[in-house]
């Protein structure tokens, strides 16, 4: 288990996706760009994906960021695009 399970809502599934796209811990994800991950992530799964990987993915991403992160801020439905009208 790496230190990516520390991410809420980064369980053994998302760590092996992350892992199988390069990412192998909070250091290296800190330059991952979200986006292109699921972009990635869609690509290897051969359709895309549901948009809930692409929020857990930006979620993951800024608490790799983040120096003191509280996990009660970092819920991948925080990271959810915001809903126009």
């Amino acid at each position: 288990m790496s230190d990516l399970r520390l991410v809420p809502g980064i369980g053994a599934k998302k760590e092996k996706e992350l892992m199988e796209l390069g990412y192998h811990s909070l250091e290296e994800l800190k330059s991952a760009d979200p986006d292109e991950l699921y972009f990635q992530a869609s690509v290897a799964n051969g359709a895309e994906l549901d948009k809930c990987v692409l929020y857990a993915f930006r979620c993951a991403v800024a608490f790799a960021k983040d120096p003191n992160p509280d996990p009660e801020n970092y819920r991948w439905w925080y990271f959810c695009d915001k809903k126009k009208g």
